[in-house]
């Protein structure tokens, strides 16, 4: 329902998403954007760019993006719920866990491509499971269609996927000593798709991102708190619940994991442990792997002695805290519908081909410690849709999307960046230079035409080289007013 009752989903990424989605509809045509180009190579990243820009030919791009997010969450509910169904042969605890993290961060922020990977990844799990004593030919041609697909829609989760399956089949490690030379054929198997689509990469660069990594405490206990990616509150509220179910449950002993569910547990568990917050400059990377513990490892759970009223109470607690966790989603989806409205309107009375930057009063978080702030940090990006507008921060990361910067503009631009301050544009108009990271708005007020201020604090009266346009809750639009206008306006006031 949160997707279903607003044109543009409100999530950090989405945005920039969409106004890549347009760009490459557009590519080959005489509607072509006039600031970025087309770069197609087999990335791992393409589940979106792929689908989308053809569907939206016919529908819409704003349409063919909505229904591409809505079957992305399709996934997710139904590959949880076969995998349990593969497991147990019943689907109702993994359903309601999935539908409650449906809106969890990461999901939340906008990373679509991966959410719709991940949703075929649980699937690939579940036949996997399924096919476990099928013929090994058939398992093995099934995980190589498999493979294909994920590398070819996002390479983290065929890593997720790659890493549960290798858990299950070690929990059967008796099993294959029996019969050790199935199982050389199992690995073999098993491992030549996947050194094939390494060796494809290598082919094309082999790069996938950028060299940032970084690590942090803070974001492994953070992460314990990400069922509701747009608000700390409800997610604390809700974690809390848990863990006294939880709590509960083990007390009296109710609940039971199989022993694949231990080892796919523990080795996710300590994947999270290991893993980066950053890696190759993809953020939130270990929170991914938090949410593919909590969506797979319930299939692998039972819950007995759950009978009459204490069942009852259960469910009951689940719809309660589900249904709760939707309607903070709703209603922030629902608050950003006239705040984006306010927002595309503004950008209808601007210039076609304008050159818009994005500011900040105060310092940008990643993510805001206001996570109803978040959507709004890429929000610029809409203008690249309606109005052919350059937004430096558009993402054209290389190894990452199929979308490059023109020659001729790619000094204003960066692979992906975050709002800058006001208080260092502030400074970069007075003289100072920027760092490498923020070069292309060491000339903001003569390289842009406009500047969407997020989070404003004060007024339009302390800016002396803006003109204010358009606001909103959460923003300030401004003309930048160019040196040479301020000259005239200077003159005119000494002459009055």
């Amino acid at each position: 329902m949160p997707t279903l009752i607003v044109d543009i989903p409100a999530m950090a990424d989405y945005p920039n998403h969409l106004a890549r989605m347009s760009i490459l509809m557009r590519a080959g045509t005489p509607e072509a954007h006039p600031y970025y180009e087309v770069a197609w190579a087999p990335y791992p990243n393409l589940a979106m760019d792929l689908v989308v820009p053809f569907v939206g030919r016919f529908i819409g791009i704003e349409l063919a993006s909505r229904l591409f997010y809505l079957t992305a969450q399709m996934l997710v509910v139904s590959g949880a719920m076969a995998i349990g169904l593969a497991v147990q042969g019943r689907v109702m605890i993994s359903g309601f866990v999935a539908s409650l993290f449906l809106y969890a961060a990461p999901f939340a922020f906008g990373f679509v491509n991966f959410e719709f990977a991940f949703g075929i990844a649980l699937w690939a799990i579940a036949v996997w499971i399924w096919l476990a004593d099928r013929p090994l030919p058939l398992r093995l041609a099934t995980h190589t269609v498999f493979v294909m697909v994920l590398y070819i829609s996002h390479l983290f989760a065929l890593g997720l996927y790659g890493l549960v399956v290798g858990l299950y089949e070690l929990s059967r490690w008796r099993d294959h000593i029996k019969n050790w030379k199935d199982a050389v054929l199992l690995v073999a198997g098993t491992a030549a798709p996947t050194i094939m689509v390494g060796a494809l990469a290598l082919a094309f660069g082999g790069k996938v991102g950028g060299n940032g990594t970084e690590w942090y405490l803070s974001a492994k206990l953070l992460g314990l708190f990400q069922v509701n990616g747009f608000s700390k509150y409800t997610s604390s509220l809700v974690t809390a619940a848990l863990i006294v179910l939880i709590y509960l449950a083990v007390k009296r002993k109710m609940l039971r994991v199989s022993r694949a569910g231990c080892w796919i547990g523990l080795g996710l568990l300590c994947l999270f442990i290991l893993m980066p917050f950053r890696l190759a400059d993809t953020a939130f990377v270990d929170g991914r792997v938090l949410l593919a513990l909590v969506l797979i490892l319930p299939a692998f759970t039972t819950i007995e002695r759950l009978e009459g009223l204490r069942r009852s109470i259960f469910v009951a607690l689940l719809v309660g805290v589900a249904l709760a966790n939707s309607g903070v989603t709703i209603w922030a989806q629902l608050s950003y519908r006239s705040e984006y409205g306010a927002l595309m309107t503004a950008f209808d009375g601007i210039a076609p081909g304008s050159r818009i930057l994005t500011g900040l009063d105060g310092y940008p978080e990643n993510p805001p410690s206001d996570l109803l702030l978040y959507p709004m940090y890429n929000a610029a990006t809409l203008a690249v849709v309606t109005r052919d507008a350059l937004v430096p921060t558009l993402f054209t990361y290389p190894g990452k999307q199929p979308l490059r910067p023109r020659p001729e503009i790619a000094s204003l631009t960066v692979p992906q960046g975050e709002p800058i301050p006001m208080s260092e544009l502030d400074a970069y108009a007075a003289g100072a230079s920027p760092p490498v990271i923020a070069a292309y708005a060491g000339h903001w007020t003569r390289d842009f035409d406009y500047l969407l201020l997020i989070e404003p604090e004060g007024t339009s009266s302390r800016r002396g080289n803006l003109d204010l346009i358009a606001t909103g809750d959460r923003f300030e639009f401004y003309r930048i007013r160019k040196p040479a206008d301020t000259d005239r306006v200077s003159g005119r006031r000494i002459a009055e």
